[in-house]
C-alpha cells in the first residue's frame, strides 16, 4: 500500500470517529437538560481530533480566556472553546482560566451545527480578540498575519439548499462588516459533513516596470493586498470538469484537509510542523481551490516602514517572513 493510501486509511478512521461522535452527541441534544453536556462533548471530539494529529509539543485546552494585550478596557474576554498553546508556553500559566495572547498557536469556536449564526459570532470574536492584540510588526508576514489562528469547527451545518455558496456569502457579509484588518479575519472553517475554507492573504504587484524588475524591484504604487476565502477540494466538493474534459478526483476529506491547512499555518512559525506539511503537500492531502477575495489598501496593512521595503524584500517562496502568501 502506498504511502498516500495508508494516509487516507488513518483519515478515514478519524472520520468515522467524528460521525460517531454526532450521531451520539445530536441524540443527546434533543434533551435540553444536556445542552451543555453535548457541547462540551462535542468540543472533546474536535480536541482528540487535534491532540492526535498535532505535533506532541502542542496542547489543547478547553474553555479559555485570552486576555488582551491592548486597549484592555474596551474588551471582555469571552470563553474560547478551544485553545491550542504554543510549544513555549510554560506549564504553571497552562493550569489558569486566563490564557495570554503570546502562549496561543490557535483557537477555535466548536459548534455541533453550525448555521449563519454560528458563523457570524465566530467571525465577530475571531475580530474581537486579534484586534486587541498587539501588532506584531517588521516583517510582511508579521504585519499581515494575526498572532495566533483562529476557525469555527462543526460536525453538521444548516446553511440550506446551497450549503457551500452559503458559508462564502455568509462569512464575507460578516468579514465585510466585522473585520477591520486582514489579520482579524476568521482564518479556517471546517464542517466535517460538508467541507473546508482556509483564508489566504497575498500581497502583490500586478504592474511591473522594466527597469526596477531587472534590478528585482517591484513597483511600490502597484502593491494591493487581499484576503481570499479559499472553498478548499476535498471528497465532498462538486467535482468539475479538468482541462482535459476528465473529472477532477478529489479524495481528502473534510478532516485530512482542515489538518492540512491548520498544519500550513502553524508551519510558517514551527520548523518542527514544516516536514509533515511539505509531505502533506505531496500527497492527495493537501489543500487547492479557489475563492472570492477582498481587497485591502496597503497603507492599511503595512506601517511605512514595512511599506518602503516591500518592493525591495517581497519575494514568492524564497524568504519565509517576506513571502506573497500567507
Amino acid at each position: 500500500m502506498s504511502e498516500d493510501n495508508r494516509l487516507r486509511e488513518w483519515f478515514d478512521k478519524a472520520d468515522a470517529e467524528m460521525r460517531a461522535s454526532y450521531a451520539e452527541n445530536h441524540a443527546k441534544a434533543r434533551d435540553s437538560k444536556r445542552i451543555q453536556q453535548t457541547g462540551h462533548a462535542a468540543e472533546h471530539a474536535w480536541g482528540k481530533l487535534l491532540e492526535e494529529w498535532l505535533p506532541p509539543h502542542y496542547e489543547v485546552a478547553y474553555r479559555r480566556y485570552i486576555l488582551p494585550e491592548v486597549d484592555a478596557a474596551d474588551y471582555t474576554p469571552r470563553e474560547t472553546d478551544i485553545v491550542v498553546f504554543r510549544p513555549g508556553y510554560p506549564r504553571a500559566l497552562r493550569r489558569q482560566e486566563e490564557v495570554l495572547a503570546a502562549g496561543v498557536a490557535a483557537a477555535f469556536s466548536v459548534k455541533l451545527t453550525l448555521d449563519p449564526a454560528g458563523l457570524r459570532e465566530a467571525i465577530e470574536e475571531a475580530a474581537l480578540v486579534r484586534r486587541h492584540i498587539a501588532p506584531r510588526l517588521g516583517t510582511a508576514r508579521q504585519e499581515a498575519t494575526p498572532a495566533f489562528r483562529y476557525g469555527v469547527l462543526g460536525h453538521a451545518h444548516r446553511f440550506g439548499t446551497k450549503p457551500r455558496l452559503n458559508v462564502a456569502t455568509n462569512y464575507f457579509r460578516s468579514d465585510l462588516e466585522l473585520s477591520t484588518h486582514p489579520r482579524e479575519s476568521l482564518d479556517l472553517i471546517c464542517v466535517a459533513d460538508l467541507g473546508v475554507w482556509e483564508k489566504m492573504t497575498s500581497t502583490y504587484s500586478p504592474v511591473w516596470n522594466e527597469e526596477e524588475r531587472v534590478k528585482g524591484n517591484l513597483v511600490p504604487e502597484g502593491f494591493s493586498v487581499d484576503t481570499t476565502l479559499i472553498d478548499v477540494e476535498t471528497s465532498m466538493s462538486e467535482k468539475y470538469p479538468g482541462p482535459n474534459g476528465d473529472w477532477s478526483q478529489t479524495s481528502g476529506s473534510p478532516l485530512s484537509m482542515f489538518i492540512s491547512a491548520l498544519y500550513g499555518f502553524l508551519s510558517q512559525e514551527d520548523e518542527q510542523a514544516a516536514p509533515f506539511y511539505r509531505g502533506l503537500l505531496g500527497s492527495d492531502v493537501s489543500a487547492s481551490g479557489g475563492g472570492l477575495s477582498r481587497r485591502w489598501a496597503p497603507e492599511l496593512v503595512y506601517n511605512e516602514a514595512t511599506l518602503e521595503m516591500l518592493p525591495h524584500r517581497l519575494v514568492n517562496g524564497r524568504e519565509p517572513e517576506w513571502g506573497m502568501a500567507y
